[in-house]
């Protein structure tokens, strides 16, 4: 028996926010490379360059993420009947791998340029556009961010992570052109730019690990504990057992399922308002956007020991020490 939580109408604003963001990220991401790209023609930069590199890979990205949360927002049908939240963590890993492509991309540059160092030309002019492109990365990213975390969308998290991280990538790149007209050494230019290849790959790696979570059904274990208090502390005699307690995310729906165990002389009446009294206390604790589905297993001997289920006339074995609705209990696989 399945209870998801969404109203119609806050699902379409949500939608729409998060919409909104790939949206704006993505006018902006082609605005800030432009400007940027700018500042290294002006300079021949190798740092702004890499800034520059990493702002590319940010239009990419903004696409992509649009995409994948438009998607993602649609709900379950015949051909996707979990729905298409897998779209948001598949487009974060391909975004963690532009990432690290720029980040090798960078890396070789500099490298060239280190061997044949080249001097650099109108560096004020270069440094006041850069600047300025990385005020409104900074302005972009956070905004990012705070959709992220009002939507729960792992695409528009992975793009203002990214976008930050171009942040730090242009104000390294202000620092390295800085350096040069202080001490006149060049070679400073593309060793800050292999500085910045090197956090980018960090970044990259980050956002791959992060949607690998989603991709491949890691558990939530925070969440686990969080459900076993929820039972433990609302628990009722007729629940002899729950085991196989498990819990996956699609994107913002997060999909909970559990095996409980009832008497087995109760009619299917009787085991399916046991079925509803628990979905009903756990409604009342999962957040918006959770797909509740309890299975029902009626009772065995082995479970005598630990029931506290009065008057039971099929028990085998007198109550022992009642089980303890843990976490690591509740996950256990049950009995074959």
């Amino acid at each position: 028996m399945s209870q998801l939580r969404t109203e119609l109408g806050s699902g379409a604003a949500k939608r729409s926010a998060a919409l909104r963001a790939g949206i704006v990220s993505l006018v902006a991401s082609v605005l800030i490379l432009f400007a940027k790209l700018a500042a290294y023609l002006y300079t021949g930069s190798m740092a702004l360059l890499a800034d520059a590199a990493e702002s590319s890979v940010n239009v990419i990205a903004a696409s992509v993420m649009t995409f994948s949360v438009a998607v993602s927002r649609r709900p379950p049908d015949a051909d996707h009947p979990y729905g298409h939240g897998k779209a948001e963590p598949l487009s974060a890993a391909v975004e963690g791998a532009l990432i690290a492509g720029a980040a090798l991309f960078i890396a070789v540059e500099a490298a060239r340029r280190l061997v044949a160092v080249q001097p650099l030309g109108n560096l004020d002019l270069g440094m006041a556009i850069s600047a300025a492109a990385g005020v409104a990365n900074l302005a972009l990213g956070l905004y990012l961010l705070a959709v992220a975390r009002r939507e729960k969308s792992e695409a528009v998290r992975a793009d203002g992570v990214h976008v930050l991280s171009d942040t730090f990538t242009t104000a390294a790149s202000i620092g390295a052109l800085v350096a040069v007209r202080v001490t006149g050494l060049v070679w400073i230019d593309p060793v800050v730019a292999l500085v910045v290849a090197v956090n980018l790959a960090w970044a990259g790696a980050r956002v791959v690990r992060g949607s690998l979570t989603g991709l491949l059904d890691e558990a939530d274990f925070k969440q686990l504990e969080r459900l076993a208090k929820v039972l433990e502390a609302a628990r009722r005699p007729e629940w002899c057992d729950i085991h196989q307690l498990r819990s996956r995310g699609a994107g913002r729906i997060r999909h909970v399922d559990l095996h409980l165990v009832v008497p087995r002389y109760f009619s299917m009446d009787e085991a399916h308002r046991v079925e509803d009294g628990l979905e009903s206390v756990l409604a009342r604790s999962i957040e918006e956007n959770e797909d509740l589905v309890v299975h029902i297993d009626p009772c065995r001997p082995l479970h005598c020991a630990g029931c506290t289920m009065p008057d039971c006339p099929v028990r085998s074995t007198p109550l022992g020490q009642r089980a303890i609705f843990d976490a690591e209990h509740l996950t256990q696989p049950g009995p074959i």
